[in-house]
């Protein structure tokens, strides 16, 4: 403590600045001894601040860039599950992949949209309903506001109200006013062309951008709903660990130039022969030679 307290002082006289400060007003007897010892020890405190502060290293922050970019990384990696039998899965998904494409040769986009900017609209709010429900509601909310700069200047609890059968429509009515009004203000109202920029906008997470860089911009992607989650997982094409790591693995045994036009068979194939309930294996025209072990069940 003495060897610390000796070499803040050494500090303080040494530090020009700190040398300019004006002394105190003498002060006397025993008052002007406590007033001394109270005034060295404030410059103490001080000076030890200053000290502590230069030669501390800053301290990198839980969920920093540098630990974002990381994870995001390791997330692009095929689960062991697919690259411990890489060669077998890719024939398995070629197969699936002929077979889809003899079901569904020109598969549509489920959600209805005229533009990008009614594409991402019709995207968010698909969050946690379906897309037929959603195609009910946007042709009220497309004539309310069609463009970003008319949905920036909409009233919002106008559209709350039109959006409100879908649920969560408090949350989906800001995102939608607050993603607008990004569009106008830094994009000129145009839907922009990258990941970065789209899911910086209020309400767009990895899964929206995806589709609007597939559909709207023709960019290899890949985006991973419940129905896409579930084949693959049920067809050993995936660990089915979560979404993302689904994504990683489709990208790995599927061909690129497949992508934008798979991701959407898979969609209606799910919806229309491989349900989540009440599902026949047997009867299913690809659960019965690829997920043999659930077809007996």
């Amino acid at each position: 403590m003495r060897r610390t307290r000796a070499a803040a002082v050494a500090l303080l006289s040494a530090d020009p600045i700190a040398n300019q400060t004006k002394p105190a007003p003498p002060l006397q007897g025993r008052q002007s001894r406590r007033g001394r010892q109270g005034i060295e020890a404030r410059s103490l405190k001080s000076t030890a601040h200053v000290v502590v502060a230069q030669v501390e290293p800053p301290q990198q922050k839980t969920g920093s860039p540098a630990s974002k970019k990381k994870r995001s990384k390791a997330a692009l990696d095929p689960s062991g599950f697919v690259q411990n039998d890489i060669l077998s899965i890719r024939n398995k998904a070629s197969r699936i992949a002929s077979q889809l494409d003899g079901l569904y040769p020109n598969p549509k986009v489920p959600l209805d949209s005229a533009s990008p900017f009614q594409l991402l609209v019709a995207v968010i709010l698909s969050a946690q309903t379906t897309d037929v429900k959603v195609n009910t509601v946007t042709p009220a909310l497309f004539k309310l506001a069609a463009t970003s700069s008319a949905m920036a200047d909409a009233d919002l609890a106008e559209v709350t109200a039109i959006i409100q059968p879908l649920g969560l429509s408090a949350t989906k009515a800001k995102h939608l006013k607050g993603m607008s009004k990004m569009l106008v203000a830094l994009h000129g109202g145009q839907v922009p062309s990258s990941y970065a920029e789209l899911e910086a906008l209020p309400g767009v997470g990895h899964k929206t951008a995806s589709v609007i860089m597939s559909h709207c911009f023709g960019m290899p992607a890949f985006p991973v709903d419940t129905h896409i989650h579930r084949l693959a997982e049920r067809w050993g094409l995936s660990s089915g660990k979560s979404v993302e790591q689904t994504e990683a693995d489709l990208k790995a045994v599927f061909r690129e130039e497949l992508w934008n036009k798979l991701h959407l068979q898979l969609i209606w194939f799910g919806r229309q022969h491989c349900s989540a309930r009440a599902h026949n294996p047997q009867a299913c025209p690809v659960c019965v030679w690829a997920a043999p072990n659930r077809a007996k069940e």
